[in-house]
């Protein structure tokens, strides 16, 4: 699991950004989103242009240099090094948490998003470090010591290269710990189309998913619960089998006849059922499209799945609710920093407080 992240001049954020998962509280409602002692589920409240989108990009960039899943966002990476701060580098720092193990990973990239910097710890002992401006290389990874790294592409990442080129990794190793969370991370969001970062697509798309893997009454009785009346059907169009809506007098394309918040929970649907070993979600702007009861459900259904970290953003209110999450789950996103509810006052809070009454009023400013 992801215990600690933190980032310094991305984007907005030219100071040091931390979000620390370690920060759990002694709350005793909504123990199911804590997970081995660090905060498994997070809802972050936002202004616009407040970094909600820049956060999930910066904690997605470990993706775009040690795996191949670098989705369809890059233009998310457009003007990478903070604007105000444009001569220095961008620093990312991630702490994992796996069994016993602490492993930190720590790099720097220029604007070009080129890596200066490599450096990986175990227990607070190094397993490996590279510079890429003088090539100095500390290498005490077993089975790995006597690899050729200059044989490696022009910046493709040592870690990225020394993971590939190995022929044996024990399962418990730090760097197949980590390169099998990283390999499953998932960046999305559906304001436009399809936009992801991270696990790799199958290369069907949502329609041939659904009927290729048999998922049409998944995907109905899915729909059904989110309250919308759906009664689904296969159509044939230019010899190929498309998700149809049955209705008593004809039938008609989904696409045809599916609001804008359906077809999101169509590309939601795709994802939760799609990549199977998820370690970790961002879903950015997770309700833009939904009815605040669709909004409810899906916050839960999302809380409900303790198989990967997540972390929701949203701009509504109304989610804000010790029924639904705790204090110490809640998040603000202001001025380059991200707190949560419980580290945003001196009060002690309650149960029955109502936290969205408190944030209106501006006890958590």
């Amino acid at each position: 699991m992801l215990k600690k992240f933190a980032v310094k001049n991305f984007k907005n954020f030219k100071d040091e950004l931390i979000l620390d998962f370690s920060k759990v509280r002694d709350y005793e409602f909504n123990q199911e989103l804590i997970k081995n002692n660090l905060i498994n589920k997070v809802l972050i409240y936002g202004l616009n242009n407040s970094g909600k989108s820049n956060l999930g990009a910066a904690i997605m960039d470990i993706t775009m240099h040690l795996t191949d899943n670098k989705g369809n966002e890059n233009k998310l990476y457009n003007y990478y090094v903070n604007g105000n701060n444009a001569k220095e580098n961008v620093f990312f720092k991630y702490e994992f948490l796996f069994d016993n193990k602490d492993i930190i990973y720590t790099y720097e990239k220029d604007a070009r998003m080129r890596l200066i910097n490599e450096e990986l710890k175990e227990n607070n002992k190094i397993i490996f470090k590279y510079n890429y401006n003088t090539n100095e290389f500390i290498n005490n990874i077993e089975g790995a010591n006597n690899l050729d790294i200059s044989k490696r592409t022009n910046n493709i990442s040592v870690l990225k290269y020394i993971y590939v080129n190995t022929l044996y990794w024990s399962e418990d190793s730090s760097i197949n710990l980590l390169m099998n969370f990283v390999n499953n991370m998932l960046w999305f969001r559906s304001l436009r189309q399809n936009e992801f970062i991270g696990v790799m697509q199958n290369g069907e798309d949502l329609n041939d998913f659904v009927i290729n893997n048999k998922l049409l009454s998944r995907f109905e009785k899915f729909l059904n619960e989110c309250n919308q009346d759906y009664k689904l059907c296969e159509l044939y169009e230019g010899g190929k089998k498309i998700i149809g809506v049955k209705y008593k007098n004809y039938e008609a394309r989904f696409t045809d006849v599916a609001s804008t918040g359906t077809l999101s929970l169509w590309l939601f649907f795709y994802w939760m059922n799609q990549s199977k070993n998820i370690s970790f979600v961002f879903l950015d702007e997770f309700d833009a499209f939904y009815h605040y009861g669709l909004s409810n459900y899906i916050l839960n259904y999302i809380n409900s799945r303790s198989e990967f970290q997540s972390i929701l953003t949203t701009h509504n209110t109304f989610l804000i609710s010790n029924e639904i999450m705790r204090p110490d789950c809640y998040m603000i996103l202001k001025d380059g920093k991200i707190t949560s509810f419980a580290d945003k006052t001196d009060k002690t809070i309650r149960r029955a407080h109502n936290l969205e009454k408190m944030m209106l009023g501006g006890e958590f400013e």
